[in-house]
């Protein structure tokens, strides 16, 4: 496996970085007195939680240019979009504190994890995506196993 970019470490370090902060802010964020308490604790326990997780282990994997880093980097920013938009929009209609700044947060934070999932999604190695790569590689195998069997 190739070095990692400069841009890619700089990234998975502010991966590791915002995951492990998530990790260490979320149970405060269950403490708070906040509305929807319960829905926050059910959807930070079930969701939240997992995709930190990802993002720690991601972000790890990269660093260390381990191949399957990238690909638990992509799960754990699909999760978190995917729990973000979803809790994003029940928040927003059922909260009406601060509406306007939630809204403009959440559409910063929307927009980040989608330009993010987009990178590290993106193609890599001359004209192939990683998981092209390892076909290819898996099939010469093969060819070759046959060849000599």
């Amino acid at each position: 496996m190739p070095a990692v970019s400069a841009v890619d470490r700089r990234l998975a370090w502010a991966a590791l970085l915002a995951s492990g902060a998530g990790l260490l802010g979320l149970p405060f964020w269950w403490l708070a007195d906040a509305p929807l308490a319960l829905a926050s604790l059910v959807v930070g326990l079930s969701a939240i939680l997992p995709a930190l997780v990802l993002g720690v282990v991601g972000s790890a994997g990269v660093l260390a240019s381990r191949r399957w880093g990238r690909i638990v980097t992509i799960v754990a920013l699909g999760l978190g979009l995917a729990v973000s938009l979803s809790y994003g929009v029940v928040w927003l209609v059922l909260v009406p504190q601060h509406r306007a700044a939630s809204a403009a947060a959440l559409v910063l934070l929307w927009l980040l994890q989608l330009l993010l999932l987009l990178h590290w999604s993106r193609a890599t190695g001359p004209g192939r995506g990683a998981a092209e790569g390892a076909i290819a590689a898996e099939t010469a195998a093969s060819e070759t196993d046959i060849r000599l069997g």
